[in-house]
This record gives structure tokens, C-alpha cells and sequence, in this order.
């Protein structure tokens, strides 16, 4: 389904490292590593590693920091097991995320050696050295907020430059990019289970599939979804009627419109509106 440039993928990471000197992995959509650099594990997070039951939380960690940066589809910050940090951000083409990319184990307690004592007792059933564990701990680079927050917003920088570049893209014609296509071009239409079964002339079990692996949920919720999102956007940048922002992105009910938008927006289109 997707297409990766692995040469030019890991030259951007190097890019990345040497500016930041902040080791940085890419994923694909499935969670699974593409590329990164630099091409090992530091020194603390290496000697985690060599305990079993340490490793699988690392695996653990990681994937649960992809799973919340999927499912809020934005930048997503995560506490690992040993007490360090970690920040993701999805590669979107469209709504359709295919990738992530993933800086960890940073350091952001300035007093070291009162956080550290927080780390050894996170990592005092592991079966690790602990002088060798200090070392490499307190050789790990210390940033502060603001060097978060820069290094998070280059991250993203990153994400968007994967997908300009053509890094990462997907494959030619494939029905997940007609799919995706078709429902943010179509929203105003009938976009039901059985209506694009019948467009595309797939199944309902193909198209079930297809939505739940790439989008990670539901066919109505993804179209509840990117109704909304598109509502908010004209709410924002025109001058329309609410009324007539319920019909242009698929409410037929305008009252049933107010209920869905409240409900993931938190307030109504109008209050929405109002406060632009």
C-alpha cells in the first residue's frame, strides 16, 4: 500500500540528529520500524534492552505512544517505563496516516540526580547493572521545555517533508487513495456503508477492512469525523448560515447536526462560530 524512500528517509533523520543530536525512528502505519539513525540504541537505552522483561516494555511503551499519536492523529507526548520521555507525530496524506516518526528517552528533569533516584526504583526489578545504568543515565542529554517543544515542532516539520518530498507515499491507484479521495470530495453526499460499497463495488466485509486497517476505526465514525472537521473549517473561514454549513457537509437534520457537533466539539456551531 505504501511506498518508502529509505535513502533519502534515513538522510533526513541524519538531518535531524545533527541539528538536534536527538536519535529519531520512523514507523510505518502498522507500527513496524522503517528506518532511523542513529542505526543503535543509546547506551542507557541498550543496557534497558539487555533485560528481557525490560525489552518487551520498551516494545510496549513505544507502541502504545503510536497508538495515541494514531488515534489523536497529532503530536503525541508519552512517560516510558524508566521515566524518560518520548514524542511522536503522524505522516498524514489526506486523513490517511502512514507512518510515524519517534524521538525518545529524553531527559527533562534538570536535577539529575534526584530524578535518577525515580529511575532506578522504575528499573530495580531489571536484571541491569546499576553503576553502569547511573552512568548512562546521567550521560544523557538534559532539555529543557522550550528545546521539547522546538524539537517536537522540527519533528513535524519532518512529517510534512516526507510526504512533500515523496518519501513516503502511496502506491499508484489504490483503492485506499479513491477511497480517501471520494469521501473528503463527497461529503455533502450519501456516504453510508451501502452507498460506497456500490461506488467503489467492493463488499461490505472488503470495505470494513479497509477502513478499520487504514483509519483505525469505523466507517461512521471517520465520516461523522470528517464532516465535522470540514464544518469547523467553514465555520472558520466563511460567512455561511450554520444551516447551511449542516447541508454542505451531509446533515439533511440540522438538529442532528448540533447534536453530533457539540458532541466531539464540545460546544455548538454556533458558539463555535461566534468565537472564531
Amino acid at each position: 500500500m505504501f511506498k518508502y524512500d529509505i535513502a533519502n528517509i534515513e538522510k533526513l533523520l541524519e538531518s535531524f540528529y545533527k541539528l538536534t543530536r536527538i536519535r529519531l525512528v520512523m514507523f510505518d502505519a502498522n507500527f513496524n520500524k522503517v528506518a532511523e539513525y542513529p542505526s543503535r540504541d543509546c547506551e542507557f537505552c541498550t543496557l534497558i534492552k539487555s533485560d528481557a522483561s525490560a525489552a518487551a516494555k520498551c516494545r510496549e511503551s513505544d507502541r502504545y505512544t503510536l497508538s495515541e499519536c494514531s488515534k489523536s492523529g497529532k503530536l503525541y507526548f508519552h512517560e516510558c517505563h524508566t521515566g524518560l520521555a518520548e514524542i511522536a507525530t503522524p505522516i498524514h496524506y489526506g486523513n490517511i496516516i502512514i507512518g510515524y516518526l519517534m524521538f525518545g528517552q529524553v531527559q527533562r528533569h534538570k536535577d539529575k540526580e534526584k530524578h535518577w533516584q525515580e529511575v532506578k526504583a522504575r528499573c530495580q526489578d531489571y536484571d541491569i547493572d546499576n553503576s553502569a545504568l547511573k552512568n548512562a543515565y546521567l550521560m544523557r542529554r538534559y532539555l529543557n521545555s522550550e528545546q521539547i517543544l522546538a524539537a517536537s515542532q522540527i519533528l513535524e516539520a519532518c512529517a510534512g517533508y516526507l510526504w512533500l518530498k515523496r518519501y513516503v507515499s502511496l502506491r499508484e491507484n489504490t483503492l485506499v487513495q479513491s477511497i480517501d479521495d471520494y469521501l473528503n470530495s463527497h461529503l455533502d453526499s450519501d456516504l453510508s456503508v451501502t452507498a460506497l460499497c456500490e461506488h467503489f463495488h467492493i463488499g461490505r466485509s472488503k470495505l470494513y477492512s479497509i477502513i478499520k486497517e487504514v483509519y483505525g476505526k469505523g466507517i461512521e465514525q471517520l465520516t461523522r469525523e470528517l464532516r465535522v472537521t470540514k464544518a469547523k473549517e467553514l465555520l472558520l473561514s466563511t460567512d455561511m448560515a450554520v444551516s447551511n454549513v449542516a447541508a454542505a457537509v451531509g446533515f439533511g437534520d440540522y438538529n442532528y447536526f448540533i447534536k453530533v457537533f457539540k458532541k466531539e466539539v464540545g460546544t455548538t456551531p454556533a458558539r463555535f462560530k461566534k468565537a472564531k
